[in-house]
């Protein structure tokens, strides 16, 4: 049975699911994010643009599922089904239905909340094992890179899917497995390719992708065989940003959480400066009650100072 930890952070929950002393799930919920799926909100039919109908919602714009014949203009209470997420070079917009009649407004379950109506008994804070499975994990995330017998996974990313590169030459079924456990780890969805080292016959594709399918029990799939040129396509349902998804294209909302961690943990007399690159200043500003919540925790002043050379930044005292 898996066990399930929340650990809260300034701005930030983690979530961890252990298995027999495994790390094998992660997720975060961050401040910075838009709407989630499950909640209903109101929105306001925008235009008709290429990829859809837009829905204008409150801090961000929403592609409306399926054709509508409401007017540009019009009030539309709608129902979140897939969040905003990170690409390399742009955001995918939320996507959202109409409500059915009669919906109440209602925000997203939390984190938590989805964990438990999992079956989950939560517990709160990592322990000490579970902290630094994560840090390892998310170390892997961050490069794209995860070590595995005989070589190694390289992830990544594009606009149409994640790409994943079996480098080396390790065992087809251990490697299969591999893929399976770091899919289910991060939480990645969407279109994934898997490019296995090509060996001669036709048994090792067979081999590979039956275990694929036994490590991937459990998760919602679909998969086309392993092509003559070691090509595995999967489709999974992506509801929300993954963990690779946050490691590799949220950085500047990374940082900015880091320093509020850092705030807390200052022990210098005096009130603070979070200073860093503008990019990461302005995530901090558009968030005052964030900031101010971690002033007030810290007790004494925080003020955000924007400074080209200060990279992903550091805290002042005094």
């Amino acid at each position: 049975m898996a066990e399930a930890f929340l650990e809260e952070r300034p701005g930030e929950v983690r979530a961890a699911l252990v298995e027999d002393g495994v790390l094998v799930a992660m997720e975060i919920a961050r401040a910075f994010d838009g709407v989630q799926p499950g909640a209903i909100v109101d929105g306001r039919v925008g235009a008709t643009g290429p990829a859809g109908v837009e829905v204008v919602l409150t801090g961000e714009v929403a592609l409306l599922e399926g054709p509508s014949t409401v007017p540009e203009g019009a009030r539309m209470r709608v129902e979140v089904v897939r969040a905003a997420i990170p690409e390399p070079g742009r955001m995918r917009p939320a996507k959202v239905r109409r409500a059915r009649p009669g919906a109440e407004l209602a925000p997203a379950p939390s984190l938590g909340a989805r964990l438990s109506a999992k079956g989950y008994g939560v517990q709160h804070g990592f322990p000490d094992a579970v902290a630094g499975a994560w840090d390892s994990h998310w170390a892997e995330a961050e490069a794209g890179e995860v070590i595995i017998p005989g070589g190694c996974l390289l992830l990544h990313p594009t606009p149409a899917l994640l790409a994943i590169d079996i480098d080396g030459r390790p065992d087809p079924e251990i490697a299969a497995r591999a893929v399976a456990a770091v899919i289910r780890r991060f939480g990645i969805g969407g279109s994934i390719a898997i490019d296995f080292p090509t060996l001669p016959g036709r048994a090792w594709r067979q081999a590979a992708a039956a275990a694929f399918d036994a490590a991937m029990v459990g998760l919602a799939f679909e998969r086309s065989a392993i092509s003559g040129f070691g090509l595995l396509h999967v489709v999974r349902p992506r509801p929300r940003p993954s963990i690779l998804d946050r490691a590799m294209l949220e950085q500047d909302a990374t940082a900015a959480l880091a320093l509020l961690e850092l705030a807390l943990r200052e022990t210098r007399p005096g009130p603070l400066a979070l200073v860093a690159r503008p990019a990461i200043v302005r995530r901090l500003r558009a968030q005052p009650a964030l900031v101010a919540e971690v002033a007030r925790r810290a007790g004494r002043a925080i003020d955000l100072v924007a400074d080209p050379a200060a990279g992903e930044g550091h805290v002042t005292a005094g």
